[in-house]
C-alpha cells in the first residue's frame, strides 16, 4: 500500500511510478479518510514532500489518526512501513520526525529514501523555483532514482538513504518550528485582476481549501501552503503577500513510470 500527498505533482509521480513498479495499491492522503484505512499490507510506503526541512504537519496529523485496530494489524504481519520524501534539495531531520511519529503508535521505520526534484517553494525571500536547465536534469534523474528505490523495497534492502544538507538539525530545530508557527497563513493568499476565473487553482488544491466566488478564488482556513494554487495558475494572478511576485511556476507533469506497461 502507498499512501502519498502532493501539492505541485512531485510526490504523486513518485507514488504513482512506485504503485507502478511495485504492482501496489496508491492512495491519495487528502481524498483518503484515515479511518478507513483498516488492514495493513506487507508494505506501508508513505510519499510526501519535505517541507521547511521536517515532514508536512498534514502527514503527522495522518499519522496519529490511524485506527489503534490498523496499528495492531501493521505490528502483528510486521508491515515494513517506509518512508519516501521528495525534496527540492536535501532533507534535514525529516527522517526523524517521520520516525518519531510512528515511534510513538509503536511501530518503527523499516527505511527512509528521498527523492531529488525540482524546487516549488516560493513562499519566503530567496526561495525560488529552479531554473530550466535545473529542473530538467533534476526530472530526468529522477527516473532512476525511482527504480532504484523499488528494487530495494522488492528485495527488502532496508537503510536509510537520504540527502540530509548542511546543518540539518539546525534547519529542522529551528527553521521547521518556525515554519509551523508562521509559514502558513492562508490568510495572506490572494488574487489580481488577471485573474480569468478558471478555476484551475481549485482544482489544484490537494486539501480542497480553495473555492470559486462570483467567478475568483477564495481560501478557506485549511492550507497547508502546498503553494499548488500559485504553481497551477495560467496567467499567473494567485499572490502570497508580496512574496510571490516576480517569482516561477513550476508543476510535475511527468508521466508515471510504468503507466504504459
Amino acid at each position: 500500500m502507498i499512501i502519498y500527498f502532493s501539492g505541485t505533482g512531485n510526490s504523486r509521480y513518485v507514488a504513482l511510478s512506485l504503485g507502478n513498479l511495485l504492482h501496489q495499491s496508491v492512495l491519495s492522503l487528502s481524498d483518503t479518510p484515515v479511518h478507513e484505512i483498516n488492514e495493513a499490507d506487507k508494505t506501508l510506503i508513505m510519499v510526501f514532500p519535505v517541507y521547511s526541512w521536517g515532514i508536512p504537519p498534514l502527514v503527522a496529523e495522518y499519522i496519529r489518526g490511524f485506527n489503534d485496530s490498523f496499528i495492531e494489524d501493521v505490528r502483528m504481519k510486521d508491515t515494513a512501513v517506509i518512508m519516501v520524501c521528495t525534496c527540492g534539495d536535501e532533507t534535514a531531520m525529516a527522517p526523524e520526525m517521520f520516525r518519531k511519529e510512528w515511534r510513538k503508535r509503536g511501530v518503527d521505520v523499516k527505511a527512509v529514501w528521498s527523492v531529488t526534484m525540482p524546487n516549488n517553494y516560493v513562499l519566503l525571500p530567496g526561495f525560488d523555483v529552479d531554473s530550466d536547465a535545473t529542473e530538467r536534469k533534476k526530472l530526468s534523474d529522477s527516473a532512476s532514482r525511482i527504480r532504484h528505490i523499488a528494487d530495494s523495497i522488492s528485495a527488502e534492502a532496508w537503510k536509510s538513504d537520504v540527502v540530509r544538507g548542511n546543518w540539518p538539525r539546525l534547519k529542522s530545530r529551528l527553521i521547521y518550528p518556525l515554519f509551523r508557527r508562521w509559514g502558513i497563513s492562508p490568510e495572506k493568499w490572494h488574487v489580481s485582476d488577471r485573474c480569468v476565473g478558471c478555476g484551475l487553482c481549485v482544482k489544484a488544491c490537494p486539501v480542497h481549501n480553495v473555492r470559486l466566488e462570483s467567478g475568483r478564488p477564495v481560501w478557506g482556513k485549511d492550507c497547508v501552503s502546498c503553494t499548488a494554487c500559485y504553481h497551477a495558475c495560467p496567467v499567473n494572478a494567485v499572490s502570497y503577500w508580496s512574496m510571490t511576485k516576480e517569482k516561477g511556476q513550476y508543476m510535475c507533469h511527468l508521466k508515471p513510470i510504468g503507466s504504459d506497461s
